[in-house]
């Protein structure tokens, strides 16, 4: 532990940082350690389908787009997938989505409620931040 590094009190918000790729995991824990807040911070290798949504939460998701990606993947289906799984396993949360592709964005049919201009790694990026809302056939099976 750093001195004058973060050190987590009661009622402190954990973060939950998830990656199919042990390598990035890895990488990720590495990062967080140097900055001094990796206590603060609980990994796990799994997709992200995997997600379990407790309590109010922020989901926030940096997905392959553009030069991560070659030319001949197609990825909207992962992009409309992400989506899918936001809007069943974590409604009434918060998102943030880094792309630079409006198309992919597109795909996750989530409702924006602010987009932000940056720049990620040399590359124009949008932040795109809304709230998910529950997908119509939870509620129909929450209803039964």
């Amino acid at each position: 532990r750093q001195v004058g590094a973060p050190n987590p009190q009661p009622g402190h918000p954990i973060i939950h940082a998830s990656d199919r790729d042990a390598g990035a995991i890895k990488m990720a824990q590495e990062n967080a350690a140097r900055a001094g807040v990796g206590e603060w911070i609980n990994f796990k290798q799994q997709a992200f389908s995997a997600i379990q949504a407790t309590g109010p939460g922020w989901v926030i998701t940096n997905p392959p787009y553009g030069v991560r990606i070659s030319a001949s993947h197609d990825i909207r289906n992962l992009y409309a997938h992400l989506g899918d799984v936001l809007r069943q396993q974590c409604p009434g949360w918060n998102y943030a989505i880094l792309s630079n592709d409006d198309r992919l964005l597109a795909q996750a049919r989530l409702p924006e409620m602010h987009r932000l201009a940056l720049v990620n790694g040399g590359l124009p990026v949008k932040l795109v931040i809304g709230h998910i809302t529950q997908s119509k056939s939870v509620r129909k099976n929450n209803a039964d």
